[in-house]
């Protein structure tokens, strides 16, 4: 084994886990019985991960979300933009506005999806100069008037109490100066995202964290290696970009695919894997030894995305086609491994965590399904995370990974009872024996209660 691994993490007094070491240098295989943490392992490795890989995308997200009050002020006076501008040509002359300009509404100015955030400071501040200009440019009978003087003191009211706590007053036409303080506001939030940026701090995937988990949580009882070198750094308290690794999926059941409005099961892994599902993409070693073992030996079909219909469909090879959705499961596990494939997502720099991918599967597909993840490493390096109780899942692949890869690829551990309810993570190298030591108790659960033959 190579003296420094590509990912390692220790973990110590985390839910079930008393304590675990675990590399992750290829092919990793995790055994244990129920409960004893296994899947805890899987989505901290999977959180972190996918939480450095998204920070920027992250830190745009929350910088959204602060300044939401903010977008529902500038959504009104947006409105009150376009009534005005409606009720009085002399308005609609003087500034020069055409309809479009004040029926926008703030809503766009806060889409913070796939634009860059100094462009998107921009664009706001300069739409908040629009608004103001036009308002100092108002004509005097509308502050008089009584019916448009209310509706100015309402939004002024509003963002008065909301933002600032000012005492209320019968005064109107303090927005002007509502939206230079609202300017201050906005540039001092972007600066707080692009320190956020730049550092990295940690405390951003702590929340996470601490939010993924249904209960509480140490949430720095962990941290994560890459190359000998710390990525969760508490000391620091930084977390920093994964260098071997930009791609990460997480699937603990196939029956989420095809599942209408996914959104709804506030599951947050469910929806990103759905996402990688549907995304966009093509593998250029589409006709390889992989592609033909899922097409031709095991599913005698393809399963793909049809992004006009929002459906995945599963295609035999005698043209037979129907919803994916209303497939066997196993069907559907083998699908989730060609569809990701299909679309280039499978490659070197992808970390594949795979939580009891033998459960819905029959014998022979359970080897069938360890035989195509001794492959996908050994043809395009894709790295694994696998949690199973399955003996017959670790023995295909200890004895397959013996005759196509290299030794130091594939890691065994398993989860060793310390004290009640609690498991110590052993490494057992590629000594699977030590494992199948903990699968045969339930034998000897047979022969306590069934007849035996005499």
């Amino acid at each position: 084994m190579t003296d420094i691994p590509k990912l390692r993490i220790r973990i110590k007094d985390f839910r079930a886990i008393k304590e675990a070491d675990i590399i992750l240098n290829g092919i990793t295989v995790v055994a244990g019985i129920n409960g004893c943490g296994k899947s805890s392992i899987s989505k901290l490795l999977y959180r972190t991960v996918k939480t450095s890989i998204d920070f920027n995308k992250i830190v745009a997200k929350n910088l959204s979300i602060k300044l939401k009050d903010i977008r529902r002020y500038l959504d009104e006076l947006s409105s009150e933009m376009y009534f005005l501008y409606r009720e009085n040509i002399e308005f609609k002359e003087k500034t020069g506005k055409t309809e479009f300009d004040f029926r926008i509404g703030a809503s766009r100015l806060f889409s913070f999806s796939d634009v860059d955030l100094k462009e998107q400071e921009n664009k706001i501040l300069s739409a908040l100069d629009v608004f103001r200009i036009a308002f100092e440019e108002l004509p005097q009978e509308f502050k008089k008037n009584e019916r448009y003087k209310s509706r100015l003191y309402r939004l002024e009211r509003f963002f008065k109490e909301e933002f600032f706590g000012i005492g209320i007053d019968d005064k109107v036409g303090d927005i002007p100066v509502i939206l230079e303080k609202l300017k201050e506001n906005i540039v001092k939030e972007f600066q707080d995202a692009y320190l956020n940026i730049e550092n990295r701090p940690i405390e951003i995937l702590d929340d996470i964290i601490d939010d993924y988990f249904t209960e509480d949580v140490e949430v720095d009882n962990f941290d994560i290696e890459e190359l000998g070198a710390l990525i969760t750094d508490r000391a620091e308290k930084k977390l920093s970009n994964f260098l071997t690794i930009n791609k990460v999926a997480y699937i603990d059941t196939p029956v989420i695919i095809g599942v209408e409005n996914i959104g709804n099961t506030n599951i947050q892994h469910w929806e990103e894997l759905d996402l990688l599902l549907k995304r966009k993409g093509e593998n250029i070693n589409k006709q390889s030894k992989i592609s033909s073992i899922l097409k031709d030996e095991i599913i005698e079909g393809e399963s793909n995305y049809d992004s006009n219909n929002d459906t995945f469909v599963y295609k035999r090879k005698d043209e037979f086609s129907i919803d994916l959705l209303s497939c066997a499961t196993g069907l559907k596990s083998f699908s989730l491994l060609q569809i990701l494939y299909n679309n280039g997502f499978l490659d070197n720099k992808t970390l594949l965590i795979l939580d009891e991918p033998e459960v819905h599967l029959h014998p022979e597909w359970i080897v069938q399904y360890a035989r195509l993840v001794v492959l996908l490493h050994k043809e395009f390096k894709v790295n694994f995370l696998i949690n199973s109780h399955n003996p017959d899942m670790v023995m295909a692949i200890k004895f397959i990974a013996k005759k196509e890869l290299e030794n130091d690829s594939v890691n065994f551990y398993y989860a060793k009872e310390a004290e009640k309810y609690s498991f110590d993570y052993i490494n057992s190298h590629d000594d699977i024996e030590q494992i199948f030591g903990s699968f045969n108790s339930s034998l000897d659960r047979i022969n306590e209660y069934g007849a035996t033959e005499e």
